[in-house]
């Protein structure tokens, strides 16, 4: 049995991410994310594809696949976002130790 996420605590590092972005919609952002990940951690998801036209025409494509990839991994991905102030700042007023 998995461990139960801490929905708060992603959610809260997610929001204070976002805030240094804020001109990005949030999916955009999400997909940013991800290929930030995936080139830190040695193309982590990446799928490579042959995609078809309906006129027979096939070339190589990508896509990220991040289904298995842990909840403390990606938590742990975006606290390394924050700056170290940041990162103590939140230790100081929040129970993420």
């Amino acid at each position: 049995m998995r461990e139960k996420p801490n929905i708060e605590r992603i959610i809260f590092l997610l929001k204070q991410v976002w805030e240094k972005f804020p001109e990005m919609r949030f999916h955009q952002l999400v997909s940013n994310l991800q290929h930030m990940y995936s080139a830190q951690n040695d193309e982590y998801g990446r799928r490579r594809v042959i995609q078809r036209e309906d006129s027979g025409y096939e070339f190589e494509s990508s896509y990220l696949d991040f289904f298995y990839l842990s909840d403390k991994d990606w938590e742990c991905f975006l606290l390394s976002m924050l700056t170290d102030a940041e990162q103590e700042d939140l230790e100081e007023h929040t129970d993420f130790k």
